[in-house]
């Protein structure tokens, strides 16, 4: 019996320390830092950000023609077809909006796999997921999105 318990504690020890060396570890990326450092997020945001001024100029302008016009039917005529148009432009954001940061996010969480299997870490996850430890991987993938 007694040798029974000694043989099934020697296999515990030999499984838990065979189990711990397999633990790598969990490493984090900072993905606000990637979103402002990253070259194309930046161009993306860039064309985002010309698309929203396009909309308020194209806005401020039909609210001016709006302004001058001479008659109810002419300034109803000029808003109905101006909620028309910001609506379509608006949608168009949305749609270049969600492709960009679909695409985004495919090519961080690609760059970031490649990191976690170079670097042997079991997972990596957003700063903003963990509340403590964990390796920085930000600069890694930073550099493997290049």
């Amino acid at each position: 019996m007694k040798k029974a318990i000694m043989t099934a504690l020697l296999a515990l020890f030999v499984f838990a320390g065979a189990n711990a060396s397999f633990a790598a570890g969990i490493g984090y990326v900072d993905y606000a830092k990637v979103s402002t450092s990253y070259p194309l997020a930046k161009q993306y945001t860039q064309a985002l950000d010309k698309k929203v001024a396009a909309i308020k100029a194209y806005a401020e302008a039909q609210d001016k023609k709006i302004a001058t016009a001479k008659t109810d039917a002419e300034r109803k005529a000029i808003r109905n077809e101006s909620v028309k148009q910001v609506r379509a432009k608006q949608q168009d954001y949305a749609v270049t909006r969600n492709k960009y940061e679909a695409e985004l996010t495919a090519k961080v969480v690609a760059a970031a796999e490649r990191v976690r299997v170079a670097k042997k870490l079991d997972i990596i996850i957003k700063k903003d997921s963990r509340v403590t430890g964990g390796v920085d991987c930000t600069l890694d993938v930073l550099n493997a999105l290049k």
